[in-house]
């Protein structure tokens, strides 16, 4: 599948479709956001046992035209690279190898707070941290696409982070703690 390229703002999620990712509460903001007309388009990366629930909420709420599930992929970072916003609703993760891609690849975050964020995002320095409710992250996305300023200062921020997860710099990190071991 193609990403669509209709200036709509295009946001990604990714991970297995299930009740801890929180797809459910990101596709009630994409519908708020949508009602008040904001141009943007939800891509999904990945499947799991809510595929089924979660396509029919967007069929009952009309939102086939900007939500799309891409299923599972096995280069996401084609799809990742393409967007303008990485969104985590997760309620609860480890460390977020899906969040550190998308630094990885300079696309900026927002996220609620889970395990690894603050590690990985410092205080919203290298990405935008909300509280881990539906209602801090709808605020979250939308003062980021009220403020495309600050969108692009988050992009410029994920660029910097992502190149701490060089192997270059990993390997650095590991030889320094056995050193001081």
């Amino acid at each position: 599948p193609e990403l669509k390229s209709d200036g709509e703002i295009k946001l990604i999620a990714v991970g297995t479709l299930k009740e801890s990712k929180g797809y459910d509460r990101l596709l009630c903001i994409i519908k708020k956001l949508r009602e008040k007309k904001y141009p943007i388009c939800l891509y999904i990366l990945g499947i799991g046992p809510l595929q089924n629930s979660l396509e029919r909420y967007v069929q009952e709420n009309d939102l086939e035209k900007s939500v799309c599930f891409l299923g599972y992929q096995t280069n996401p970072y084609k799809y990742m690279a393409k967007c303008d916003l990485f969104v985590c609703a997760s309620h609860a993760e480890g460390f977020s190898t899906a969040t550190t891609e998308a630094l990885i690849l300079g696309v900026p975050v927002c996220t609620v707070e889970v395990s690894g964020m603050r590690e990985m995002l410092g205080d919203s320095v290298y990405g935008l941290i909300t509280d881990n409710s539906e209602e801090a992250l709808y605020r979250g996305i939308k003062s980021l696409l009220d403020a495309p300023e600050i969108l692009f200062h988050y992009k410029k921020q994920a660029q910097v982070r992502g190149k701490s997860f060089s192997t270059k710099e990993t390997v650095k990190a590991v030889e320094k703690m056995l050193l001081n071991m």
